[in-house]
Parts: structure tokens; C-alpha cells; sequence
């Protein structure tokens, strides 16, 4: 079973797609939907919804993007979680993924794209795996470059012992962080290229701020000497 962990704020438009592409379509998972603060309805729709699959924590305003995600990881209830966007939607069914899982990795990068519902039924648009067919998945750590989960799943045991999100980010750059740091410390990484997501076209609201991209490169330098920063939080 697999807890899907997001943070939203003021898209409630965005839920009903999330709600249905996820805990509608498989009853194995779960949704931990962490609120930032909103104001255009979005905890009274949730709470008519009433989902039993879906956990809503409310932290009463905005936030970085490691502090919601680190939250809604203690509150999940998997021992698999998911990192997730609220505007993003699977073009697989999830017991695929969910029949990866049962390697022995201990993370998994998706795939992804940008487009809108209607492209995801198109098989011209969902052919390919690569950048030349438009799709996202980076991972050439092997050659001395990123490795960068955007979606895709943890096992909890990284968390537990090499930290979760660093809270010194503000928001870019904080999941590329987590992933690089997963693989520099020898956890198994698979590359599900046939797992595909689709971003959908949204206004994006994070500010990309020159100090993380500063903290990045500081921090990728000491995990290629297997040196955990002092910030990091643990499960």
C-alpha cells in the first residue's frame, strides 16, 4: 500500500482530478493532503467528501515545501510513500506501480510531462520515454551527474536513517536534495521510465530562490563524501 503525500493551498478546482486519479482508482492508497492555509473552500470540500483514505492536515499557513512535505510523511500511514503534486495526474493504473514495489529497491523515479487530460488518452502523446519524446525522468548520477525524483515513491527506511526533506530549503531543489542523497548513501534506485505522469498546465506559485540552489550544490559536494548535513530531520 502506498501513502501519497502532497501539500496544496488555494486550488481547490485542482482536488476532485486529484481525488479521482488517486483514491478512487485504487483502494490501496492512501492521500495525506497537507493545507497551507486556504481560503477558497478547499477543507470544507475535503470534509464533504469524507474520504476514509484521505488525510487532511490542516497547518494554518503557507509553508516551505520540505516543512508540508515532512509532515504529511509522519502522518502517513505506509511504509511506501509517494511524492506527488496536486496537479499532476498518473497515466498508469496504480496497481503497476504498485507491482514495481515488490523489487528490492528502496526508491523509484516516475516519469513525466508536461500536458493536459486530454493528451493523456492520446497514444501519440504518451509514446516514448526519452527528452526527444518530451519526458522528464533524470537520473545520470551513475555519470557523475543528478539524479532528481520529481514523482515517484520512498521507501520509509531512508527517512529513518539518512533524513528526510531538509528543512534549510525554501522550496526548489529540496526533492532533487533528497533523492541525490538517497543514492550517494548506496540506496537501490529504479527507473520506472513506462510509469508516466502528466503535469497538468496550472499557475505555479513557488519562487525559486538563488539560496537553495546554493544549498544544493553545498550539499550534493558532501554526500559525494557521505556526510549528512546537521539540519536534516529524521522519521
Amino acid at each position: 500500500m502506498i501513502s501519497i503525500v502532497t501539500g496544496t493551498l488555494n486550488r481547490v478546482g485542482m482536488l476532485p482530478n486529484l481525488i479521482k486519479n488517486t483514491v478512487l482508482a485504487d483502494d490501496r492508497i492512501e492521500l495525506v493532503l497537507v493545507d497551507g492555509g486556504s481560503n477558497d473552500g478547499t477543507v470544507d470540500y475535503i470534509r464533504q467528501v469524507n474520504h476514509p483514505q484521505i488525510k487532511l492536515i490542516e497547518i494554518g499557513g503557507r509553508s516551505s515545501y520540505p516543512h508540508f512535505m515532512n509532515i504529511g510523511i509522519r502522518e502517513s500511514t505506509h511504509e511506501i510513500v509517494c511524492q506527488w503534486n496536486d496537479d499532476v495526474v498518473l497515466c498508469n493504473d496504480w496497481s503497476e506501480v504498485i507491482i514495481e514495489t515488490q523489487s528490492n529497491h528502496d526508491f523509484y523515479l516516475f516519469n513525466w510531462k508536461y500536458g493536459s487530460f486530454d493528451e493523456t488518452k492520446n497514444p501519440d502523446w504518451l509514446n516514448g520515454v526519452d527528452h526527444t519524446s518530451g519526458w522528464c525522468l533524470c537520473n545520470v548520477a551513475d555519470s557523475g551527474g543528478e539524479i532528481v525524483m520529481n514523482y515517484g515513491l520512498y521507501r520509509k527506511k531512508i527517512f529513518r536513517e539518512i533524513g528526510m526533506y531538509n528543512p534549510e530549503y525554501q522550496y526548489y531543489y529540496a526533492d532533487g536534495d533528497m533523492s541525490y542523497r538517497a543514492y550517494s548513501f548506496g540506496y537501490k534506485v529504479k527507473d520506472l521510465r513506462h510509469i508516466k505522469v502528466c503535469s497538468l498546465p496550472t499557475n505555479k506559485v513557488a519562487i525559486p530562490y538563488q539560496s537553495d540552489k546554493m544549498l544544493y550544490e553545498k550539499n550534493l559536494s558532501l554526500y559525494k563524501q557521505k556526510i549528512l548535513p546537521e539540519s536534516l530531520q529524521y522519521l
